[in-house]
């Protein structure tokens, strides 16, 4: 042995493991790196035990463990060496580790056989697990129903419009209480303690309290009322408060848990209940006061048709005192029960729906006069269940045969002002036809007159002559147009109109007058106007002439001017015209009269500056019927400004303009434009002589070939005639009201013998439709009298020169198409 240790790291006695035997290179490599790797392992192992041990204090057997971990690292060790010996052959210190391995292996074994007994008797693993795993799954399970619980009673705090609160034995708050703060508005450090008594209203804290110690001193329930702050309603509310005693296994009082229940709503609803109660009786004696008392007669009848109740109004209409209905049935006292009256019964006892305003005809049951009564019936459900069957049905009877009798004199009336209506209608076309034609003879020869006159003095008279019947002519239409205003046949046509053209187009015509009259007259934009309006421009042109016209006729000295301005700054926006004058002016009582036909400011007005009294009246009918209004401001002596305000649609899509000076755009070159001449042969057809010859005497002058006819039998045979001879005329001039064949009927019967040439119609009718009858009835323009020459002469030209025979025949076509659609729109509305 002592030579092993003195020799212990000699290793010449044995040679290196490589030069023992063949060992190939993959071999001996083999064996080393596994050692190695062994070794390392067998290193690695037991620091990891010994970290485990270290670390948890609860292992089990801790020295075996340690032991265990010696016993590998002694292995670990071993293999190691045994790596070396391929170079060093170190067999003794091998030998070594060897020995010491063995006796720690030898030490852990009996170590272990000595302890197993006592880890037998251990767990195992698994069922530690298991228990583990159990015992966490009962805690988990409980920590869930705690967490529900505290939810529950949270959420039941939180959510109930009650207080709920606990409090210890003697009555302090220990605890903050989330019902209590919500509902009175307390913070927790106000109501700790005894601090919720300052919410308790203080004529009820010594009750309350009073109640508190006696509950505290017998440890009985508590129960107390009083009135507590609301904060969210910030008033006082009726409450009633419950607690009772939580006790401990000893019979000792842990604490008290009680609740504070709203009662607010409760009492209110008790004093409105006693409230409507109190209505109620007063009601049901004013409905049966109203019941008995009222103007019409009410009835209650049952199944049977047995009076349940009845009115004296009613009994009075059936002649037989009221407690005598009471029980009977209706047919003893109605007379046409079964046949009119029994039916409207039976329709609501059947569907449960009203019947109203039914009309009965009959005789007076006792004066036998015929009467006619209004009835309605309306269901009735005695026992208050919906759904039921109906059970009686409640009637309301008025004597309505005055009422009636009113009303078939009404109709009467109303024929005969619709009969009155028509007669003046008729009146005025006649007035209009039987005036205008012989103005149209007078005014068409006073023109060829001017011709032939050189004279200043006969020229004037002839101009005198022409202005008056002008005059005339004026006065017709105002007439004409007052009559349509009130019969409402007079239509508004709008369409955008441009503005400034529009004063541009008033300024160059009343210019004229003003200047006649030695008065001033100027046109004045206040600041951006839009450029372009919705409106009527023939309607709102005819009011504002009319308007400075008047300030111009008022005026002697002085100036006429009329402003233009956009009013903006208002819920509508509007565009106003003011007219204003420095003329007479008026007084309160004379603005009054002033917009009624017929009316001027007195009769020394009238017959100063003379006119008929319509304008002022058709000016603010126009501008109501295009939704304006119509103002005036007067002072006499001093001038008048009437204001004229038409209403704009929005704002959206105006264009402002700044208007700098008022031009009239596309005025002529010359004031009075030459006549177009004419070349074609003209067929004028009219029963008055003069008419035929002033009309043919203005074509004549154009350069066309004229013949004339008497009625409207001679036109058709002059017509066919010059057809048939290859000498057509190229357009006919037809009068619409003549004697035998009128020309309607002409044109129709032209139209029917396949003439097409373009027809005119010439009428002195200017009332509304006229037009438009005209063109239905085939003709494809209208002229009005009396004739303007130049009109009918450029008329004529447009129709022979212009217009080719393919557009007219189109053009009649698309008539005759919206013709047909209208008759049948009016024949299916109808």
């Amino acid at each position: 042995m002592q030579e092993f240790f003195e020799k212990f790291f000699d290793t010449s006695d044995f040679p290196a493991r490589w030069y023992c035997g063949h060992w190939s290179e993959f071999l001996g490599w083999l064996h080393i790196v596994s050692d190695i790797a062994i070794g390392a392992a067998y290193f690695g192992i037991p620091l990891s035990l010994i970290y485990f041990v270290r670390t948890r204090k609860d292992v089990i057997l801790p020295r075996i463990i340690y032991l265990f971990a010696a016993f590998i690292v002694a292995c670990g060790v071993t293999h190691m060496i045994e790596a070396v010996i391929f170079w060093n052959p170190i067999y003794r210190v091998s030998a070594l580790a060897k020995f010491f391995t063995a006796i720690v292996s030898w030490v852990t074994l009996g170590v272990i056989v000595k302890n197993l007994p006592h880890v037998m008797k251990l767990p195992s693993l698994t069922a530690t697990i298991q228990r583990l795993e159990n015992e966490v799954e009962q805690r988990t399970i409980t920590e869930r129903q705690l967490l529900a619980a505290n939810a529950r009673h949270q959420a039941l705090i939180e959510g109930t419009r009650s207080i709920v609160w606990t409090a210890s034995s003697e009555g302090k708050f220990t605890t903050p209480q989330a019902s209590w703060e919500r509902y009175t508005g307390q913070s927790w450090e106000e109501l700790k303690d005894f601090g919720w008594v300052d919410v308790i209203h203080e004529e009820d804290r010594d009750e309350l309290l009073r109640k508190w110690n006696q509950a505290a001193t017998t440890l009985t329930k508590y129960q107390a009322t009083g009135r507590i702050w609301n904060h969210a309603a910030q008033a006082w509310h009726q409450f009633v408060a419950e607690a009772v005693p939580v006790f401990d296994s000893d019979g000792g009082v842990i604490e008290w848990v009680g609740t504070i229940s709203d009662i607010e709503g409760q009492r209110q609803a008790e004093v409105n209940l006693g409230i409507a109660r109190t209505e109620l009786v007063k009601q049901k004696r004013e409905l049966e006061l109203i019941y008995q008392s009222a103007p019409v007669g009410m009835s209650l009848i049952d199944r049977d048709y047995r009076f349940l109740r009845i009115n004296d109004t009613l009994a009075k209409i059936n002649g037989v005192a009221r407690e005598d209905h009471i029980g009977r049935t209706a047919e003893e006292f109605l007379n046409g029960f079964q046949d009119q009256i029994k039916p409207h019964y039976d329709r609501v006892f059947r569907t449960g729906e009203p019947v109203v305003d039914v009309e009965i005809v009959g005789t007076h049951p006792t004066s036998g006069e015929r009467r006619t009564w209004l009835a309605s019936y309306y269901p009735l459900d005695l026992n208050g269940e919906s759904g039921t069957t109906v059970t009686a049905v409640s009637a309301i009877v008025q004597d309505i045969t005055q009422r009636k009798e009113q009303e078939v004199r009404l109709r009467e009336s109303e024929q005969m002002a619709l009969a009155a209506n028509q007669s003046k209608s008729e009146f005025l076309a006649n007035m209009s036809h039987e005036i205008r034609t012989p103005m149209a003879a007078i005014l068409g020869y006073a023109d060829v007159l001017l011709g032939h006159l050189n004279d200043p003095d006969n020229r004037n008279c002839v101009l005198i002559m022409k202005r008056n019947g002008e005059h005339l002519l004026e006065l017709i239409n105002d007439i004409l147009d007052l009559s349509r205003i009130e019969a409402g046949k007079l239509d508004v046509d709008v369409e955008p109109t441009a503005l400034p053209q529009l004063v541009a187009d008033i300024q160059s015509l009343m210019a004229v007058r003003a200047e006649e009259k030695k008065v001033k007259f100027d046109v004045v934009f206040e600041g951006l106007v839009p450029k372009t309006i919705e409106t009527d421009p023939t309607r709102l042109r005819q009011v504002l002439i009319n308007l400075i016209g008047n300030a111009i006729k008022f005026t002697d000295e002085g100036s006429v001017r009329l402003k233009v301005k956009f009013l903006e700054d208002v819920k509508t926006p509007m565009i106003e015209f003011a007219i204003e004058d420095t003329g007479i002016g008026m007084t309160l009582e004379q603005q009054e009269r002033l917009f009624k036909p017929f009316s001027q400011g007195d009769s020394s007005v009238t017959r100063q500056y003379g006119g008929s009294g319509l304008g002022l009246a058709i000016s603010q009918r126009l501008v109501h019927m295009m939704d304006g209004e119509m103002d005036l401001r007067s002072v006499p002596e001093r001038g008048s400004t009437f204001y004229v305000r038409l209403p704009i649609a929005s704002f959206e899509d105006i264009e402002l303009v700044k208007p700098s000076l008022v031009v009239r755009e596309g005025e002529p070159d010359v004031p009075f434009p030459e006549s177009p001449r004419l070349s074609c042969r003209v067929l004028v057809v009219d029963d008055r002589r003069d008419v035929r010859h002033i009309s043919q005497h203005f074509l004549e002058k154009a350069g066309a070939k004229v013949a004339t006819a008497e009625d409207g039998q001679q036109g058709i045979d002059a017509a066919i005639a010059a057809r048939d001879e290859g000498q057509p005329f190229d357009l006919i001039v037809m009068d619409m009201q003549m004697p035998n064949v009128d020309g309607l009927h002409a044109t129709a019967q032209l139209r029917s013998e396949g003439i097409q040439w373009p027809i005119i119609a010439l009428t002195a009718d200017a009332m509304k439709g006229d037009r438009d009858r005209c063109l239905n009835g085939g003709c494809d323009d209208y002229l009005s009298k009396p004739i303007d020459h130049m009109r009918l002469v450029s008329m004529v030209a447009k129709y022979t020169q212009e217009i080719l025979a393919d557009e007219l025949t189109e053009r009649r076509k698309e008539r005759a198409k919206w013709l047909r659609g209208k008759i049948s729109e009016e024949t299916n509305g109808s």
